[in-house]
This record gives structure tokens, C-alpha cells and sequence, in this order.
């Protein structure tokens, strides 16, 4: 099957910048309206790039002002045509889920790096914000789960009480990526680590990142604590633990109710995780 026509807005972002898309695939595996993204792998005249198509301009231009600020090991942007981002193509193998301790290392090394930054332009970070709203919003996501069918009404009550439980009642915000997992890291031929999918960096709690990261990143339990351990080195505080299994009900809670809407098909894993969530935590 071929590729669908690139999107007039890419179109235009790359006559903007004076390339011309000779072949091109699409990147973007949740497609829906409740995600209204797409990227897409371009090969031009000059050179190879990924092109980003953003919801608005608005995000587009917060998005690019936030990236110019991330350490080199993450895909820069090149170019901002509208809500249209031009990145730079990072060649290479994907980190996988059973990376060599010295990439785990390198990978907890820079999230902890990312989270240590107490400042972003002018605004400070580091802020102890409540946990009320996050906490709302896995709730909902855990009703939507068991009025759909995808949790039984148990579990879906039992993990409701173990995230009152177990919330700290605050979580220090600061820079975040949202998606930190080897699926979108690359090590290219000369060896280097890259961070090549960096869309959902913002502001938000660092908690609830650290368990995105174990959520989507699935390590076995030694890697993760070789990759938790680098990363807590970069720290000068830490997230008791108490405050981590919160984080890992909140991120998973919300990834499981979000696939069930825009990807059913792929859904599984993260109710899977949910469900195992349920028999560790719950009480």
C-alpha cells in the first residue's frame, strides 16, 4: 500500500525552508482526533528529516521555545513553519527494552539531568504543586475503564483507595518528557545515545514522568534499578517511594483509559499493567 499524500501544511513548511520531499512514510501510530498529531519520515534533496505536525500553532511555538533548552543528546528542531516542526533525523538502532547497562546508565543520566533543571528561560521550576488534579484525572480514567467493560468493578474501586492512600498530597513540578523509553531512543554507528521523540516535553510533575518512564519503557526489574540509580545521582532530592507507586497508578490508569479510546487494539498492555498494579498496591 502506498503512503497517503503528505499534508498540505507539511507541504508548506517545506517549501518554506527550500526542500522538496522526494519520498516520505508516516511515523504516527495513534491516529485519532483526541490525538491530533502526525509525523512523518521525509527524505528530500539534501537531506532526511522528521516532520511534526502539532494541533496548533500555539503548541507548536511552545513546544520549539521549550526544545531549544534540551541537552544535545535530544533531536533538535531545525525549522517552525506554523504548527508544522522540522527535526532533525537521528539515523541509527532503537535502545529496545533490554539496552546494555551502560546505555541504561547514559538514559537515567539524562532524565535525571532533564528533571534536575531548576529553571526554564524565566520561569523557576521545582514548585511543590498538589496532586489533587492528577489524581482526578486517574480516577475518571478508572470509572471510564470499569463502565467500559475493561476493569472489573472491584479493581477499579480497590486502585481508586490505594491512590488516596498512597497520595503524597503534593509533587514537585519541573521539566518533563512525557514519553522517556527506549522505544524512542536511538545509539547511531558512532555509538552515541539520542533522544529522537521529544513532542510532549512541558512543564508537570516528576513523579508522574518517572512512571511514565517504567510504565513505557516495561525493563525487567534489575535494569531498572541500574537506570533508577543513574538517574537519581543527577538529583539533589528523591521521590520517597511512597510517592512513586502513586505516580505509577496515576501513569497507568490514565495510558490505559486513553488506549482504549484511540487504540483499542492496543490496549492490553497497559490494563494488563493496571491489573498487576491492582494485586501489588490494592488493599
Amino acid at each position: 500500500m502506498s503512503e497517503p499524500a503528505l499534508e498540505p501544511e507539511i507541504l508548506v513548511a517545506l517549501e518554506a525552508t527550500g526542500l522538496r520531499p522526494l519520498a516520505w512514510a508516516c511515523l504516527s501510530n495513534l491516529r485519532s482526533p483526541i490525538i491530533d498529531r502526525t509525523a512523518y519520515r521525509i527524505e528530500t534533496q539534501d537531506k532526511t528529516l522528521k516532520a511534526r505536525r502539532l494541533e496548533s500553532e500555539a503548541a507548536a511555538v511552545n513546544l520549539t521555545e521549550v526544545r531549544r533548552e534540551l541537552p544535545e543528546a535530544f533531536a533538535p528542531v531545525l525549522a517552525r513553519h506554523g504548527r508544522v516542526l522540522l527535526e532533525e533525523w537521528i539515523a541509527g538502532e532503537v535502545l529496545g527494552a533490554a539496552p546494555p547497562r551502560r546505555y541504561l546508565e547514559e538514559a537515567g543520566a539524562l532524565l535525571g539531568e532533564l528533571h534536575a533543571r531548576r529553571s526554564l528561560g524565566p520561569k523557576v521550576l521545582h514548585a511543590l504543586c498538589a496532586t489533587a488534579g492528577h489524581r482526578s484525572i486517574a480516577v475518571r480514567a478508572l470509572r471510564h475503564l470499569r463502565a467500559t467493560g475493561h476493569l472489573p468493578g472491584g479493581q477499579a474501586v480497590a486502585l481508586a483507595r490505594a491512590m488516596r492512600r498512597l497520595d503524597p498530597g503534593r509533587g514537585r513540578h519541573g521539566l518533563i518528557h512525557f514519553d522517556f523509553c527506549g522505544e524512542n531512543m536511538v545509539v547511531d554507528e558512532a555509538g552515541h545515545l539520542h533522544v529522537v521523540d521529544n513532542e510532549r516535553v512541558t512543564v508537570d510533575a516528576l513523579g508522574f514522568d518517572l512512571a511514565r518512564a517504567w510504565y513505557r519503557w516495561n525493563l525487567a526489574a534489575r535494569d531498572w534499578e541500574c537506570f533508577r540509580q543513574a538517574y537519581a545521582e543527577r538529583l539533589t532530592f528523591r521521590e520517597e517511594e511512597k510517592s512513586f507507586d502513586f505516580w505509577r497508578l496515576v501513569a497507568v490508569a490514565r495510558a490505559a483509559a486513553l488506549r482504549t479510546r484511540v487504540a483499542p487494539e492496543k490496549a492490553s498492555v497497559p490494563i494488563a499493567c493496571l491489573r498487576a498494579l491492582a494485586e501489588e498496591l490494592a488493599s
